[in-house]
């Protein structure tokens, strides 16, 4: 447990954090195939996290179908089973460094949510997979990924809003700002996310982003 809760630990994980973040960037695919009516969301990775009909899938791989945009999307989902235990113990890392500073166990449940949040995605990205494996006639995969997409986002969203929390008690009251907004966008994504999901994985995003200046900048 102390070596995730060093300093040094949590800043490598956020720099693979960055790195692989950048990766997955230029392996997944640009744009959709036709763009989605009336949707704020056009991110096909997005779009996929998010679609819940056949015409969504569409909309993502074309018709008939791209070869090339499926061989795409499926490298960079399983290049995204790497970034999920980097992310998860990111988050993780940076809670057990919050509990051990303040001396209190209780922010390690924070740090779960992250590992929690790990394990969703890679049940999430088993659902794409075979989604993708099987465009013509999805079935219940389709049915079941919001399940795993938003135990993903709640969870780590839910860290946000105690990374905000510990943060600004510890007067780092601007990084603890950049966390607020998950906690708080998480439920309109939720009701309807092809219009607000990508605020919700923008503001994790911010999130991670003052955790990691926080880990950076703090004391040793």
């Amino acid at each position: 447990m102390n070596w995730l809760a060093d300093r040094r630990t949590t800043v490598v994980l956020f720099g693979l954090v960055i790195l692989m973040f950048a990766i997955l960037q230029v392996v997944f695919p640009k744009t959709l195939a036709a763009p989605l009516p009336e949707a704020r969301v056009q991110s096909p990775v997005l779009v996929f996290e998010f679609a819940r009909t056949p015409a969504h899938l569409d909309h993502i791989f074309g018709v008939p179908t791209d070869p090339a945009r499926i061989a795409a999307m499926d490298r960079g989902n399983r290049l995204d089973f790497l970034f999920m235990p980097i992310y998860g113990l990111f988050v993780f890392s940076v809670f057990a460094g919050i509990a051990q500073d303040r001396k209190r166990p209780i922010w390690l449940v924070f740090g779960a949510f992250g590992l929690v949040a790990a394990a969703s995605d890679a049940v999430e990205n088993l659902l794409l997979l075979h989604i993708t494996a099987n465009l013509s006639a999805p079935g219940n995969a389709l049915a079941l990924l919001a399940w795993p997409v938003w135990i993903k986002f709640g969870l780590l969203a839910l860290a946000s809003g105690g990374s905000a929390i510990a943060l600004i008690r510890s007067g780092r009251r601007v990084l603890g700002a950049l966390c607020l907004p998950a906690p708080f966008v998480i439920l309109p994504a939720l009701l309807q996310p092809l219009q607000f999901g990508g605020l919700v994985a923008g503001a994790i995003g911010l999130g991670w982003l003052a955790m990691g200046l926080h880990v950076i900048t703090r004391s040793r």
